[in-house]
């Protein structure tokens, strides 16, 4: 295996949008073109079709050749009905690793995320964008009119006039990344400031009592229902889908924990006296514990992420 191929075919991650719910994001995978995922998937695995411009970045084709990677068995059971097969599994896929795995943690992630994004704006307003490019990753450098990225294959990217995207990432470690595919805007993908914070989990700690009533999913909604809230922000403040949010509200609803009224055509949730105080007790509980000493253990930060991005654009 190539020690530089970071590379993950563009339609895995689609450009990110604002307000979007995981659901919104499952959605554009799935309705990527079939052709399209095919030209991803010939760059990046052995065997399939040579684009000749994609192997003149790379000196050779044997040296292209080594780059490329193996087709997985699982891959290949399901490219053998085309992109767009591929295109819907791995959008089910998504959506499932997010709802089983990574939505009790994305408020988490998603404060790190958004704290990354102010400090850095704070700091090109004060100090001009060469004091942000200049700190973004590894084997990256800012000229002054380009930015270059070293890798071991060459190519430009000349376009002035779509500007460039940056997005933060919670688990890639490694140099920055980037995409540039056609018609999408340029995106550039680097690691955020904090995440360490993501690790911090006390060892052997139990459970809130919250947690243990009412399960994962309803104690996240309740606590974070602070200010009254509709299904839609709530979707966006948590990262699970609208369908998701609806169906937990509704049983916090029937259990007395959370009311509801409708502000013209919006209906909002909020927390009842007795759901305000199960949270508020949550909390004293997290204080309580937080305050004894603890082991802290930080190798768990790799696996708290949504915002993905492991790859190099199809065209670089």
């Amino acid at each position: 295996m190539p020690t530089d191929h970071s590379y993950t075919p563009d339609f895995l991650t689609p450009v990110p949008r604002h307000g979007e719910s995981m659901a919104d994001v499952a959605a554009r995978i799935a309705a990527t073109p079939g052709e399209e995922v095919d030209y991803q998937l010939d760059i990046a695995i052995r065997g399939r079709r040579v684009w000749p411009h994609v192997r003149a970045q790379h000196g050779s084709e044997s040296t292209y050749e080594r780059w490329r990677r193996p087709m997985p068995p699982a891959l290949a059971r399901v490219a053998r009905d085309g992109g767009g097969a591929v295109a819907t599994a791995a959008a089910a896929a998504m959506a499932t690793l997010f709802e089983s795995v990574l939505a009790p943690d994305w408020p988490r992630v998603r404060a790190v995320l958004d704290a990354d994004i102010s400090n850095r704006a704070d700091r090109m307003a004060a100090h001009g964008a060469a004091a942000v490019l200049d700190d973004l990753g590894e084997r990256m450098r800012w000229t002054g009119s380009e930015l270059v990225l070293e890798r071991t294959y060459s190519g430009i990217i000349d376009w002035a006039d779509e500007g460039v995207l940056f997005v933060p990432a919670t688990t890639h470690v490694g140099p920055v990344l980037f995409a540039a595919e056609r018609p999408h805007t340029p995106v550039l993908f680097y690691r955020a400031r904090g995440i360490g914070a993501l690790g911090e989990r006390p060892a052997d700690t139990a459970e809130s009592a919250l947690t243990g009533l009412v399960g994962v999913t309803r104690a996240a909604l309740l606590t974070t229902l602070d200010i009254p809230a509709s299904t839609v922000e709530l979707s966006r403040r948590t990262g699970w889908s609208n369908a998701t949010v609806s169906y937990h509200l509704g049983i916090l609803l029937r259990a007395g924990l959370v009311d509801r009224h409708r502000r013209g055509r919006v209906v909002h949730y909020a927390r009842t006296d007795l759901g305000t105080a199960l949270a508020t007790s949550s909390a004293q509980e997290q204080t309580s514990r937080a305050a004894q000493p603890t082991t802290v253990c930080t190798d768990s930060a790799t696996a708290l992420a949504v915002n993905r991005r492991s790859g190099l654009s199809g065209r670089r």
